[in-house]
């Protein structure tokens, strides 16, 4: 596997950065592929016209993990495909269910680091091979140090993405995936002497918390959510979503939370799992 994430990339913007996040879309190897009942080619779609609905056209989109179900390069060109009515860059994270070998895909949107003058974007891979949970190797915190490092040379704000969670979100079942190494990560995140925010995706549920002076959040997915503050695995019957953010220059974020709210997406609610 040759997942490592690569390049710098320089966003057409000098005031408040718009983006999306979208995660955990778990397409299968053919279209109309479902996951617990739920097409999830179909459900995408219905995110991505709910995006594209939303006032004025992102910066950037920040794929956030578990983009195939089942590592098939067929979801990759999907994820390409539905991507491109949508007239802005995407960046593209691994996640447990990814299989991201460069001989199955292009690794074009798979960029180390975005900037405008005022944030820094790190995209860090957590994916561990034949793992469900995650960890940083020494190269991506290595590559997250080196960004802290030039956030606070440059002055500018940081905006960590990655796909496994490194705070607990309340799941019993959930928080033990969680990035294992997240202490390393936490002392590198607090040298940053501007503003933070962290991005995950994994945990299929909308969550926002501030610890010390770092903002965490979690993001639905686009096809099956996982319900809240739960012992054992359980499924949702909440619809699919994405996350936008506005990054002031001065720090500021302004975050939420759409579903889609016209469709439905009958889930086997009495699923004891999938992962």
């Amino acid at each position: 596997m040759n997942s490592a994430l690569r390049g710098d990339y320089t966003l057409n913007n000098s005031d408040t950065l718009t983006l999306i996040q979208v995660t955990d879309a778990h397409l299968m190897s053919e279209k109309g592929g479902r996951l617990l009942n739920v097409d999830t080619d179909d459900s995408l779609a219905a995110v991505l016209d709910l995006v594209m609905d939303h006032p004025g056209t992102p910066d950037a989109l920040l794929i956030t993990g578990d983009i195939a179900g089942d590592g098939a390069s067929a979801a990759y060109e999907r994820m390409a495909l539905a991507l491109g009515v949508i007239h802005a860059p995407s960046f593209w994270l691994p996640g447990n269910h990814d299989d991201c070998d460069a001989s199955k895909i292009d690794h074009e949107h798979f960029i180390r680091t975005a900037t405008n003058p005022h944030w820094l974007i790190v995209m860090l891979d957590s994916q561990q091979p034949d793992a469900v949970g995650g960890h940083l190797v020494a190269t991506e915190l290595d590559a997250l140090s080196q960004a802290v490092d030039r956030a606070n040379q440059e002055g500018k704000h940081l905006l960590i993405a990655l796909h496994h969670p490194s705070q607990p979100v309340g799941c019993d079942w959930l928080d033990p995936q969680r990035i294992a190494n997240s202490a390393a990560f936490e002392l590198e995140v607090q040298r940053c002497r501007q503003q933070v925010v962290v991005i995950s995706g994994h945990v299929h549920q909308e969550s926002d918390q501030v610890i010390g002076d770092i903002r965490y959040l979690t993001t639905p997915s686009t096809c099956i959510q996982f319900a809240p503050n739960q012992v054992n695995f359980k499924v949702d019957d909440q619809a699919p979503g994405y996350r936008w953010l506005r990054l002031s220059p001065s720090g500021e974020v302004e975050t939420g939370v759409e579903r889609v709210i016209d469709r439905e997406f009958p889930v086997d609610l009495n699923s004891g799992g999938y992962l």
